[in-house]
């Protein structure tokens, strides 16, 4: 496999005729990539802001009279949001912008915007089985059904995750070599640059520790305890993971569930293949798979949607459950093997009537029982973006 093409390239090309585009995600996950593709075939102009040159012409604004430009980590600048409200009020009826960064570029959709209106967002993901299977299929909540069944695809995602380098090469020795690389870089360079924490070697034993935790119900107090720092400053630290995509967060779903758990998160990395235990690994693969298409189905508009997990206080569970338009949508459970029916699983496709899923890693298994279907992973997952 000699090159990745992102499904959701076609959408952002279409969309830049409208609006700007935002383009965030994790580092590494190919947004650079995808904005030349776009920019080289429109003759545009690419400037990244990391290189001297390109930073003068970025804030002298001589990039507007250009039809398209991308304009790469230039969240790094303080004031780029004043930058590219100015440019867009002025410019936007002959520019088609494109902006990529981090974390950074969609923080402020959760506070006041002043950009509201003048921009689409996109968030890019890590690759999933559904996209390198399906790469001319636009990830449309409508076309679920015409998406066909992945069978090829799924050892080589669950040992080398869906960052693109990594998984093209599919060496592991250069994976570790990458691994170990981006975790460098995201502690030395992006952790230093959004926050103020000053001991970064703690920060680096946290991102070390966390695959160890993923999957099981989180406690702050345990992992302050490990790293023998107070429990608010493992929640700062964590909240400044999220932001950088290093890892998502999974709350439960309490409304319409008796003696539900309060507030108690799930974290999962994004980067899955850190995961060493099987069963966790392929929990985490599962739920980046669903995170990513909650992200991609609500930035092109298709629904509401959210991810959460469901527990009750007499230890029911079931992995995951995801809402459309803040009601349970549909239930998913995880595992290895082909196994009974989960009881949580029945009990709460049950008691919130809608269907479930037993996802399996064993292939070739596919079962109906009313409500709830028992799948492997490879039929399964091909249906999400």
């Amino acid at each position: 496999m000699n090159a990745v093409t992102r499904n959701i390239t076609a959408l952002m090309k279409k969309d830049l005729m409208k609006k700007f585009v935002f383009l965030a995600g994790p580092r590494q996950v190919g947004k650079t990539t995808i904005a030349h593709s776009i920019i080289k075939s429109e003759k545009g102009v690419y400037l990244n802001y990391d290189i001297d040159e390109d930073r003068v012409e970025i804030l002298k604004k001589n990039y507007v009279h250009n039809s398209w430009v991308c304009l790469d980590e230039f969240h790094k600048f303080k004031r780029w949001k004043q930058h590219i409200k100015g440019v867009y009020d002025k410019y936007h009826n002959n520019l088609h912008l494109l902006l990529t960064g981090s974390a950074r570029l969609d923080i402020y959709q959760k506070s006041g915007d002043s950009l509201f209106g003048r921009y689409y967002l996109f968030h890019l993901h890590p690759l999933t089985l559904g996209e390198i299977n399906n790469k001319e299929c636009p990830p449309l909540l409508s076309n679920v059904h015409e998406i066909r069944d992945s069978q090829k695809g799924i050892e080589e995602l669950l040992k080398f995750g869906g960052f693109p380098e990594p998984f093209i090469v599919q060496s592991e020795i250069e994976h570790r070599r990458w691994s170990n690389a981006r975790r460098s870089l995201l502690i030395k360079e992006d952790l230093r640059d959004i926050s103020q924490i000053q001991l970064l070697s703690l920060a680096e034993q946290l991102m070390i520790i966390l695959p160890s935790k993923i999957g099981s119900i989180f406690s702050y107090n345990s992992l302050a305890e490990d790293l023998r720092i107070s429990v608010p400053t493992v929640q700062t630290w964590l909240e400044v993971f999220q932001k950088l995509y290093i890892t998502f967060k999974i709350l439960p779903y309490t409304k319409s569930i008796t003696r539900s758990i309060q507030k108690q998160p799930k974290f999962y990395l994004y980067d899955w293949s850190q995961v060493e235990d099987t069963g966790a690994r392929f929990e985490n693969f599962i739920a980046s798979h669903l995170w990513k298409a909650v992200h991609v189905w609500n930035d092109l508009g298709e629904a509401t949607l959210d991810l959460f997990y469901i527990r009750d206080r007499d230890g029911k569970e079931v992995d995951f459950v995801i809402t459309k338009e803040r009601k349970p949508w549909f239930l998913v459970e995880v595992k290895i093997a082909e196994a009974s029916c989960s009881h949580s699983l029945h009990y709460f496709s049950e008691r919130l009537n809608i269907p479930a899923c037993q996802i399996v890693l064993q292939k070739n298994i596919y079962k109906k029982m009313g409500n709830i279907t028992i799948v492997s992973a490879d039929q399964w997952l091909g249906w999400l973006p």
